[in-house]
């Protein structure tokens, strides 16, 4: 087996039929003791982990593990991270101290993976453990194999019955917020989804968030009660004073800090970062040193200055928000009034409605409307219905201040089903002083960054 062919293997777990779906809905602890029986199969390298931050929320999960990690890293431990989806490339779900998996520890860790499914369909009556299950499992394997110090782990989807929670101990449990995200599996309000992603508070363990809502706060607090766990809030009184395409320049606490990730939203993920990191006694230089080396890919993540380049990963409205002013932001403050290009795609499981709705706020120039093809778990919305959304949305709004009906009108926008061909067609029209943003999508944005370079500049 080598690297094209484990990644085909684990690819081909989607295409076995799955008897819990054909017979309905079966309960999400089902799948968590699916779960476990298969890590016992493999040796239980989820119990043999010696420090464990685990990382749940609506937004900001990816920005909390890759900052904690390289704080981490920056004190001098060995620290593991799992994040979900990956950027680009599979290997760059599971890093230690800030490198990917190389591709032979990979397909080593396949073969093992793929001796335990093969002992599973034999022995157990339940479908073989899912794609993001197995997913999990490797880098359980792979962090015990290498002795990390830490290992820090973000969330699948929602947190008391994700692959990730068959952990049985945990130093630290984040959740950063809570958004309405995922509704048909969480629930229907912010209460009832913090109460899934509240089950990621283990017997005893320190429990921070970002949240400020009170009902929320409430729900969360509950379950810290339930677990004898304690519970710490965030404060967000820091100001900033200077941010740049380069990066932000913050005080928080009588300390300066800088973060190279776009976003005054960023700042609250790295504060909240920063008092977790004093809580476990990191020195203030250590979680400085540990912030400016911080790379946060699809995060805003500038490829490009010559046009503006922007990779994003936004794909509910509340990450879409943040996205929106941070390009107001850096086209009003920073690049004085140039051209927005768009290059957008959405899951059809997602409110991409209200997205495009944000999204013509910026009163584009260009609008290529495509599709993710790299991950085929994800059904996506046609390129042709973003488009003609996009056409009344456009002819609808009404002009900015120093702008004209017929610039707003003017905008030109077509349908694309190969990424690719939407952003050679977006460079005819972006000149040097213009800002390309793509988003929508983490699988879009993560597939054009390997067509664009996979290193921020």
């Amino acid at each position: 087996m080598n690297y094209k062919e484990a990644e085909s293997f684990l690819l081909s777990l989607s295409n076995l039929p799955r008897r819990e779906y054909m017979n309905g809905r079966r309960s999400h602890a089902h799948a968590l003791q699916r779960m476990q029986r298969f890590l016992d199969i493999l040796g239980n390298p989820e119990k043999k982990l010696p420090h464990v931050i685990h990382v749940a929320g609506t937004s900001g999960k990816g920005s909390v593990v890759t900052y904690l990690s390289s704080i981490l890293t920056a004190h001098g431990k060995k620290t593991g991270f799992m994040i979900s989806p990956h950027p680009t490339y599979i290997t760059e779900r599971w890093q230690i101290n800030g490198q990917p998996m190389s591709d032979t520890e990979f397909t080593n860790i396949v073969k093992k993976i793929s001796i335990g499914l093969n002992q599973y369909e034999r022995t157990e009556t339940d479908d073989v453990p899912s794609y993001f299950e197995v997913l999990t499992a490797v880098g359980f394997l792979y962090f015990v194999k290498q002795k990390v110090d830490w290992a820090v782990i973000e969330v699948g989807l929602g947190g008391r019955y994700d692959a990730t929670n068959v952990l049985p101990k945990k130093n630290i449990a984040i959740i950063t917020s809570i958004g309405l995200d995922h509704m048909e599996l969480l629930g229907g309000t912010k209460e009832k989804i913090a109460f899934e992603k509240a089950g990621v508070i283990k017997l005893g363990c320190r429990v921070f968030t970002a949240e400020k809502n009170k009902k929320v706060l409430a729900v969360l607090q509950r379950e810290c009660r339930n677990k004898k766990a304690q519970l710490e809030v965030s404060s967000f009184k820091f100001s900033v004073f200077k941010q740049t395409i380069d990066g932000i320049d913050f005080q928080y606490k009588k300390q300066n800090y800088h973060v190279k990730a776009l976003g005054t939203h960023q700042i609250k993920n790295a504060i909240l970062c920063i008092d977790i990191a004093r809580a476990l006694h990191i020195p203030e230089d250590a979680i400085k040193l540990g912030l400016v080396k911080s790379v946060q890919p699809l995060r805003m993540e500038i490829v490009s200055r010559s046009p503006l380049t922007i990779l994003d990963g936004a794909h509910n409205p509340d990450k879409m928000r943040t996205t929106v002013e941070t390009v107001k932001s850096l086209k009003h403050e920073n690049l004085k009034a140039v051209n927005v290009h768009l290059i957008v795609g959405f899951s059809a499981d997602k409110n991409w409605k209200q997205m495009i709705r944000q999204l013509a706020t910026l009163n584009p120039a260009s609008i290529a409307c495509t599709r993710n093809t790299v991950n085929p778990f994800r059904k996506v919305v046609d390129p042709r219905a973003i488009a003609e959304h996009y056409k009344k949305i456009i002819k609808n709004l009404p002009p900015s201040r120093g702008e004209t009906e017929g610039g707003l009108n003017a905008c030109r926008i077509e349908a694309f089903l190969d990424p690719r061909d939407a952003l050679n067609w977006t460079k005819r029209f972006s000149k040097q002083r213009s800002i390309i943003l793509v988003t929508g999508s983490i699988f879009l944005s993560g597939e054009l960054r390997g067509a664009l370079g996979s290193s921020s500049i």
